[in-house]
């Protein structure tokens, strides 16, 4: 398996990611994913974060993520293609 450095992304000076504590305790990066939706009729935003898959643990659905200053509950935790490093987080106030 190829081995990504992916330190470059999730550094906060760079302006792609956000300090966020993962589960209270954890310190972590996130990159803001949001997606415009539109199922069955009904549209919206899909609030989501990109993260590093070695922060988030398959046992992180129902944790909690603070971002600034605004908790989040993890709902859905998505390995990324092509070599699921990341995960998207898909998140509920």
């Amino acid at each position: 398996m190829f081995s990504e450095n992916l330190d470059a992304f999730y550094n906060v000076a760079s302006g792609f990611a956000l300090d966020a504590t993962y589960d209270g305790a954890t310190a972590v990066k996130v990159i803001p994913e949001d997606d415009y939706l539109e199922q069955l009729g009904i549209a919206g935003l899909r609030q989501a974060v990109r993260g590093k898959a070695s922060d988030f643990p398959a046992a992180a659905v129902g944790k909690t993520l603070l971002i600034s200053g605004t908790t989040y509950t993890i709902k859905g935790r998505e390995p990324l293609p092509p070599d699921r490093v990341e995960v998207l987080l898909t998140l509920k106030v």
